[in-house]
């Protein structure tokens, strides 16, 4: 085990983790602040034909992580490596060395959740391990999970074609030691995370996938999905869980975007809490259309009316920040 390191729980992965990891070094910030310093706030629409559910959407960037290494140059490092056991031979050295290692999982195979559904990009900390196991420090749960190392192995080289992972993870370089880890320093960096934030949002790089544009395909679409795609009552169910329950801290991660605006000192902190609200009667409504016995035309109709609200919210809180 890591002597010393502290699980504290939170409400999404990747800010959580990185919160965790930072804190074992002595530097102290919020999850809300972790997370807006790495750009997380993003939209993704992407189709998965001959995948279920068909449909794939996402409130928050594939990068979190990366861009949090890069926008306010902590001593942190990223290290990927193909190889499973030259992967998991990096890892066990941190932990060996007395420092704890990010890393990003599918947590279909992680087995605290039961293979329930394939999520890649899942961040946890890898607090310690055994001949058997492997300890790791996970969002919300109370305390250190287990999960089989072979297990772990699976996770971490996942090719699921939403995200494939390559044995991605974060620690601390141990040449750089913790003088530059300064809180006061990280959150100087928040201008910049949120022009970043902004910029993706409306010039996005994945074109119609991704962003505002991503968003209005949405919008446009999701009240036909019973009449187009395979699996209308699973999409509009995961749209659900990804906006309310998997990790979000709800509103599609607009709640904790807000709270970082406040943190950060900005006016348009209200706008993100209005556009979580707007996020959460969304959510609510594909959650009904997604127990209906039969799909309900005026029904779905009303989630595409709550679609087009969202993003006209998304629109002013975006529009504001690049401005």
């Amino acid at each position: 085990m890591v002597p010393g390191y502290v699980h504290h729980p939170g409400n999404h992965c990747g800010s959580t983790a990185l919160r965790n990891l930072l804190g074992f070094h002595g530097c102290e910030i919020s999850e809300e602040m972790a997370f807006g310093l790495g750009a997380g706030a993003c939209f993704f629409y992407v189709p998965l034909e001959g995948q279920s559910p068909s449909r794939f959407t996402n409130g928050r960037t594939a990068w979190l992580e990366e861009n949090f290494l890069e926008l306010t140059g902590a001593p942190l490092r990223l290290r990927t490596d193909p190889d499973p056991d030259r992967a998991w031979e990096l890892a066990r050295e941190d932990v060996e060395a007395g420092r704890p290692a990010l890393l990003l999982t599918d947590l279909y195979h992680l087995d605290h959740y039961g293979k329930s559904a394939h999520f890649p990009g899942h961040a946890v900390v890898l607090a310690g391990y055994d001949a058997e196991d492997a300890w790791l420090s996970d969002t919300g749960f109370e305390r250190l999970q287990s999960t089989k190392l072979e297990h772990l192995s699976e996770a971490r080289h996942s090719k699921h074609p939403a995200f494939p992972l390559e044995g991605q993870m974060i620690d601390l370089d141990p040449e750089a030691g913790t003088g530059a880890l300064d809180p006061d320093e990280l959150r100087s960096h928040a201008p910049a995370a949120i022009a970043r934030t902004a910029k993706l949002m409306l010039e996005p790089e994945m074109g119609e996938f991704q962003g505002l544009p991503a968003l209005e395909r949405l919008a446009a679409e999701i009240g036909a999905w019973p009449e187009t795609v395979p699996d209308p009552q699973w999409c509009a169910r995961f749209l659900f869980q990804v906006i309310e329950r998997r990790g979000t801290g709800g509103g599609n991660f607009r709640a904790m975007y807000a709270r970082f605006l406040e943190q950060a000192g900005r006016d348009e902190a209200p706008l993100a809490a209005e556009a979580s609200r707007l996020w959460t009667s969304l959510a609510g409504a594909a959650r009904a259309v997604s127990e209906d016995d039969e799909a309900d035309a005026a029904r779905w109709a009303a989630l595409g009316a709550e679609t087009e609200r969202v993003l006209e919210a998304e629109r002013g809180l975006w529009d504001a920040l690049a401005a």
